[in-house]
């Protein structure tokens, strides 16, 4: 590609951003990472975590940054396959060399078959189920979206995970090793001046968690499972919703 002086790789997911420098014969110089850029955010939040990103692994890899002519950028982002959002992301885009914009489960079908056909079951803060065919056709099972879709994934643990916690407050179920660990994690991530009363950590947790932080709700779910048997019984049917 004439003018292009470096490969730019990004995965943008709904906990957090991943970029691949390269050069133009793909051999990989640095990696950098940032938060979440799921264009469900908006497009400007996403480009604006990407090219801080970009500009991140740039420094990392000691090397000072082109102009974006001089770029070749693929990007893999969840909320593409949301035309509106996949519409106001492209129209904002930066003027880069070149630029391929999919579904991060489209790019992650596209990497771990080399293109060929094949399936992939992507899980992470979302999941979805993609298959490429021999006539080139594409298959697509979940990848609707959290909390109506999405089963199996990080934030659909986590989202059980908090409501347990909630069991577990009123009474309705057994407070162990999960419920403690919720909210511990709830009290976390809380301003210090937040009331220390456990009904209200949750709701204020609650009013402003978004799809990420319960994603990271799940991960008292897998630390606990061996323990607990509501952390268990969520790890379990999560399995089965993948499987």
């Amino acid at each position: 590609m004439d003018g292009i002086a470096y490969l730019i790789g990004v995965d943008g997911g709904g906990s957090k951003t991943l970029v691949r420098l390269a050069t133009p014969e793909g051999r990989v110089l640095q990696e950098a990472s940032g938060t979440a850029s799921a264009l469900r955010n908006g497009a400007a939040k996403a480009w604006q975590v990407i090219g801080q990103t970009i500009e991140r692994v740039f420094v990392q890899a000691a090397l000072a940054r082109p102009d974006d002519a001089a770029l070749a950028v693929g990007i893999g982002i969840a909320g593409e396959n949301v035309a509106q959002w996949s519409a106001d992301f492209r129209a904002m885009a930066p003027a880069f060399g070149a630029l391929e914009i999919v579904n991060d489960g489209v790019a992650t079908l596209l990497g771990a078959h080399g293109g060929a056909p094949g399936a992939i079951v992507a899980v992470g803060t979302g999941t979805i189920g993609l298959a490429l065919d021999t006539d080139g056709s594409r298959r697509i099972v979940d990848g609707w979206g959290f909390p109506s879709g999405d089963d199996g994934s990080g934030a659909w643990m986590g989202l059980r995970a908090l409501h347990h916690a909630q069991l577990a407050l009123d009474g309705r179920a057994a407070r162990g090793p999960l419920a403690e660990a919720v909210l511990a994690l709830c009290r976390t991530e809380l301003p210090a001046t937040t009331a220390n009363e456990e009904r209200a950590t949750l709701l204020d947790w609650l009013a402003q968690a978004d799809q990420a932080a319960f994603a990271r709700a799940a991960r008292p779910v897998v630390m606990h499972a061996a323990q607990d048997a509501a952390a268990r019984d969520i790890l379990q049917a999560a399995a089965a919703e993948i499987g």
